[in-house]
């Protein structure tokens, strides 16, 4: 794992955030730190999932940081249609909110990272689906058709997305629930 997170840029992060250890009694969390042995390699130098894990990590951080106590990682098989990265759990132990995390490296990747989260949140008894997507670009490149697939993935599948761009932030819906 040591290895993985040295060849990746977000390591660091990663790792600092593990040696925190605030996050060890979150449920799966030997299973988010699987998933940080997976570096890039020389065959496939794009399929690191560091940055993902640094994502879930971080996000977790902040729910924790705003008292939810009640958090879980990876919630999900590989047969379900739903994959959450990150999910909260109300008092009754049922998933209260659930994240599905997504780095965006151009403006039009949105449509497909938008797509692919509205399906991977629908699990029917958690309560509110949450989409968080990270553009590394501007917001003025933001063009209104991209816009309009986000948002019409956001109404078809109940979830609030979150588009958080290099200088600034959009929800959709603009009251859509983030935190619990």
């Amino acid at each position: 794992m040591l290895r993985a997170l040295r060849k990746d840029p977000y390591g660091a992060g990663v790792a600092d955030l593990i040696n925190r250890g605030h996050l060890r009694g979150a449920e799966n969390y030997d299973g988010i730190l699987s998933s940080c042995k997976k570096g890039p390699s020389r065959s496939d130098p794009h399929g690191s999932m560091v940055p993902a894990a640094y994502m879930a990590l971080t996000h977790a951080t902040e729910l924790q940081s705003r008292g939810i106590t009640h958090l879980g990682f990876e919630f999900g098989k590989e047969t379900d249609p739903w994959d959450l990265d990150v999910y909260t759990r109300d008092a009754s132990g049922d998933i209260d909110y659930g994240y599905q995390l997504k780095d965006v490296n151009s403006i039009n990747k949105i449509k497909d990272r938008a797509s692919s989260a509205a399906k991977q949140l629908q699990y029917e008894p958690m309560r509110h689906g949450v989409a968080i997507l990270d553009v590394h670009q501007p917001i003025s490149r933001l063009t209104s058709k991209v816009f309009a697939v986000a948002e019409r993935e956001a109404r078809k599948s109940g979830a609030t997305f979150l588009l958080r761009f290099e200088d600034g932030a959009i929800t959709i819906p603009p009251n859509g629930s983030i935190f619990p």
